[in-house]
C-alpha cells in the first residue's frame, strides 16, 4: 500500500476512511457497543486514523502497541479533534474497530493493539488526573461502560425470568478480554443495586454476579500466564472490596456473591476480604439469633421443595453455602445433608465429591462414609461413575464408601433410560488450548435439553452443563446463534467420547476434576464408558494419516503442504487465536534490542514456542481430529484435516520450527506489537 494512499489530507485517505467506518458500523464487534459509543465512533476513527498517520507516520500494517499507546495518551488529547465526552468513548470503540480490522484480515495483532488501549486507559484512570479521580483513585470514565454492562445484565435477566438457559453473550466475554477494568465497574453496578433495600431484584443481581465471575475469569486466565496487569487487578479488586466494606457496611449478600464469584473464578480470596466476610456474617447473624433445629428442617424441607429434589441443583445451593465458610462450619453443614432424610439431600452430598476444592470433597466422602448404611442406590451408582474421575488419595476414600455401602445391602441402581443426540458440535481450539462442544437431546415431543463441555488443553474438563427443559424452536437458535459467534462444526459421538475421556486424564495429572455438570450429563446419555484415557497425540496423528501413508513418503508432497501452512483454505477461522502469550513475552518484546523480523522471529520461535512444542504439535492433532470428524459427514474443507495432521508429526518429529510457515506466523503475531 502506498504511503501517498494515506495522506491524511487527500480525498484517497478519507474514501478509504469511510469505507472501513462503513464496513465496520455492520460488524458484529460494533454491536458490542453502547448507543453513545455509536453515535461517537465515526469521528473517533477519524482522529485516530488520522493522528496514527500525520503523527506517527503509521499506516493500519505498521501500527505498533507504543505507537497506538502514545497516540491515545498523547496526540489525541493534544490534537483537541475529540471533545471529553468523545474521549471517553475512545477505547471502548478502538478496542471494537481493532477485532473488526482482525476479522476483516485488515491486520493481524488486534490483541496486542487491545492491550495498548487498556494500558492507555488505566493510565489516564488514575488519580494523576487530580479531581476527576474517584474517592477510590479511579476515574470511572462517565456512563458509557456502566450502560454497556446494564444492558448484557438486563438481557441475562430477562432469560432468567423466564426460566430459559442464561448464557453470557460473546459480545460480553470479549469486553471482559478487552477491557479486563471492567470487574470495577461491576462491582460498582452491585453496589448500586443492593443500595438502600434489603430485597434487590434477584434476576439483576444474579445476572450482575455472572458477569462478574466472568469478568474475574479472564483475569484468572491472565494470572497463569503471570501477566502483571492480572496480578495487579486482582490485588487492587479484593483490596477494594475491603476498603468499601470498611468504609461502609457492605450487605452480607454483596460479600458472599463477590467472595462466591472470586472462588467460581478460581481466584483465591484475600485473608483481609474472608476476615471482613466472618466479620459481617457473624454480625448479621448474633449468636443468639442462630436458628433452632425446627428452623433448619424447615429450611432444608423448603430447599428440597425449591428445587424438585433434584440432587444437583441442590448440591450446587449447598457448594454456594459452604464457599468463604471456615473448615469447621464447612464440614458442620456438609453433615448436615449427609445426615438428612430428606429426598435429594443425601445424593447432593454425593455432588459435592466433584467440588473444585479438594477440602471440601474430602470432608463429603468421610461425611457419606459414616453414613454408608442410609446411602441411596441412585447414590451408589454416581460414586461409581465419578470413582475413576477423582486423584488417587480421594478414590482410596471413595473405594471404602463403596465397599461399605455395598456391605450395609445397598443394591446399585440401574441406568436411567438415556436420551438421544440430536445435535453435536464442536469448537475449534483457540489461543489457550479451550474447545467447547454443545449437544443438543430431544426429551420429549418440543421439547429438548442442551448440554455442554469447556475442555481445555493442559487442564481438562473445566466446565460442564446441562439446561432444564426448553422449547425445541428454543434449542434451534441456541445452536444457530453460537455457531454466529464461534466457529463450531458437527462432530461425531466418537469425537465427544474420545475428547471427554483424555480431558478426564489430563484432569487427573493437573489435579482437576472435571465440573460436576459432566455426571449430569453423563446420566442424560447413558455415557457409561467416560473413564480417563488420555488420547497420545503421535499415536493420533499416524491414525488420522493412515492409508494416506503413502502421500506422506514422498518427501516433495510433505513439502508442498508443510510450506503452505500458513494460507491453508479457512486456516484465519481456525488458527487466527493461535500465538505465546505470557508476561514472559511482553518483558522480552519491551527490553530486546534484536533488530530486524528475521532474528526477531527466530528468537521469539526459540524462547517461547520451542519450549511449548508438544503443546503446539497436540493443538494441530486435536485440530487434524476435530477436522476428520466434521469431515467424515460434511467434507466442507477437504484436506485440511490431513494438512493438520502432517504438520503435527513434523512438530513431533523436532523439525526445526523456523522451516514451519504456520509456527513462523504463531510468532509474528507473538511479536506483532514490536516497532
Amino acid at each position: 500500500m502506498m504511503k501517498d494512499h494515506w495522506d491524511p489530507d487527500g480525498e484517497s485517505f478519507r474514501n478509504r476512511v469511510e469505507t472501513w467506518i462503513g464496513e465496520f458500523v455492520l460488524s458484529g464487534p460494533f454491536g458490542v457497543l453502547t448507543t453513545i459509543q455509536r453515535r461517537g465512533c465515526a469521528r473517533i476513527i477519524e482522529a485516530f486514523m488520522g493522528a496514527m498517520v500525520r503523527r506517527h507516520g503509521r499506516m493500519p500494517e505498521k501500527w505498533t502497541a507504543s505507537t497506538v499507546e502514545r497516540c491515545c495518551l498523547e496526540s489525541l488529547p493534544a490534537d483537541g479533534v475529540l471533545t471529553d465526552s468523545l474521549l471517553l468513548s475512545m477505547p471502548a470503540v478502538l478496542v471494537a474497530f481493532f477485532w473488526f480490522l482482525q476479522e476483516s484480515e485488515r491486520i493481524d495483532n488486534a490483541k496486542v493493539l487491545i492491550r495498548a488501549v487498556n494500558r492507555a486507559w488505566e493510565r489516564s484512570l488514575r488519580p494523576e488526573r487530580g479531581d476527576k479521580a474517584g474517592s477510590d483513585g479511579i476515574d470511572w470514565g462517565g456512563d458509557a461502560p456502566l450502560e454497556g454492562l446494564r444492558r448484557f445484565a438486563a438481557q441475562i435477566a430477562r432469560e432468567l425470568a423466564k426460566e430459559r438457559p442464561a448464557m453470557i453473550s460473546r459480545e460480553a466475554m470479549e469486553s471482559f478480554e478487552r477491557q479486563p477494568v471492567l470487574v470495577f465497574e461491576l462491582l460498582q453496578l452491585l453496589s448500586e443495586a443492593f443500595a438502600g433495600t434489603d430485597t434487590p431484584d434477584d434476576y439483576l443481581v444474579t445476572a450482575y454476579f455472572m458477569l462478574l465471575s466472568h469478568a474475574l475469569r479472564n483475569i484468572r486466565f491472565g494470572l497463569e500466564r503471570r501477566f502483571e496487569w492480572a496480578m495487579e487487578l486482582d490485588r487492587e479488586f479484593q483490596a477494594m472490596v475491603v476498603r468499601r466494606a470498611g468504609a461502609d457496611p457492605l450487605p452480607p449478600q454483596l460479600l458472599a456473591g463477590i467472595v462466591e464469584s472470586l472462588s467460581e473464578a478460581k481466584l483465591e480470596p484475600t485473608k483481609a476480604l474472608l476476615e471482613i466476610y466472618e466479620q459481617r456474617i457473624m454480625h448479621h447473624t448474633p449468636r443468639e439469633d442462630l436458628p433452632t433445629r425446627h428452623q433448619i428442617d424447615a429450611m432444608f424441607e423448603n430447599l428440597v421443595s425449591e428445587h424438585g429434589g433434584d440432587p444437583f441443583a441442590i448440591g450446587e445451593t449447598l457448594s454456594q453455602m459452604t464457599r468463604a465458610l471456615p473448615l469447621e462450619a464447612q464440614s458442620a453443614l456438609i453433615g448436615e445433608f449427609a445426615c438428612s432424610t430428606l429426598p435429594g439431600m443425601k445424593d447432593a452430598v454425593v455432588v459435592l465429591c466433584l467440588h473444585a476444592e479438594e477440602s471440601v470433597r474430602r470432608e463429603a466422602l468421610q461425611w457419606l462414609l459414616r453414613n454408608a448404611r442410609s446411602m441411596t442406590p441412585t447414590a451408589l451408582r454416581r460414586l461409581i461413575v465419578i470413582r475413576n474421575w477423582l486423584p488417587d488419595a480421594e478414590r482410596k476414600l471413595l473405594d471404602a464408601l463403596i465397599k461399605a455401602t455395598r456391605i450395609k445391602g445397598v443394591e446399585c441402581a440401574s441406568w436411567p433410560e438415556g436420551l438421544t443426540l440430536h445435535g453435536l458440535q464442536s469448537s475449534r481450539m483457540d489461543g489457550v488450548g479451550a474447545q467447547s462442544l454443545l449437544l443438543s437431546m430431544p426429551v420429549k415431543p418440543g421439547k429438548s435439553r442442551i448440554g455442554g463441555v469447556l475442555l481445555k488443553q493442559g487442564v481438562g474438563i473445566a466446565d460442564a452443563w446441562l439446561t432444564p427443559l426448553i422449547s425445541r424452536s428454543e434449542a434451534s437458535a441456541t445452536f444457530r446463534q453460537v455457531g454466529r459467534q464461534e466457529f463450531f462444526l458437527e462432530v461425531s459421538q466418537d469425537f465427544l467420547h474420545a475428547a471427554i475421556r483424555h480431558h478426564l486424564a489430563v484432569g487427573l495429572e493437573s489435579g482437576h476434576p472435571p465440573a460436576v455438570g459432566l455426571l449430569q450429563l453423563a446420566e442424560a446419555i447413558v455415557a457409561t464408558g467416560w473413564v480417563p484415557e488420555r488420547l497420545d497425540g503421535a499415536l493420533l496423528v499416524e491414525r488420522l494419516i493412515g492409508e494416506e501413508k503413502i502421500l506422506t513418503d514422498d518427501t516433495g508432497t510433505v513439502e508442498r503442504i508443510v510450506q503452505t501452512s500458513d494460507s491453508w483454505s479457512d486456516l484465519s477461522r481456525i488458527t487466527g487465536s493461535w500465538f505465546e502469550e505470557s508476561q514472559e513475552v511482553v518483558d522480552f518484546m519491551e527490553k530486546t534490542r534484536l533488530k530486524g523480523r528475521e532474528r526477531l522471529v527466530r528468537r521469539v520461535l526459540e524462547l517461547f514456542c520451542e519450549p511449548n512444542r508438544e503443546t503446539w504439535a497436540e493443538r494441530c492433532a486435536w485440530t487434524a481430529f476435530w477436522l476428520r470428524e466434521q469431515n467424515a459427514k460434511g467434507r466442507l474443507m477437504e484436506g485440511l484435516d490431513f494438512h493438520f495432521a502432517v504438520l503435527a508429526r513434523e512438530l513431533y518429529r523436532g523439525r526445526p520450527l523456523h522451516e514451519l510457515p504456520l509456527m513462523r506466523r504463531i510468532a509474528e503475531r507473538t511479536m506483532g506489537g514490536m516497532d
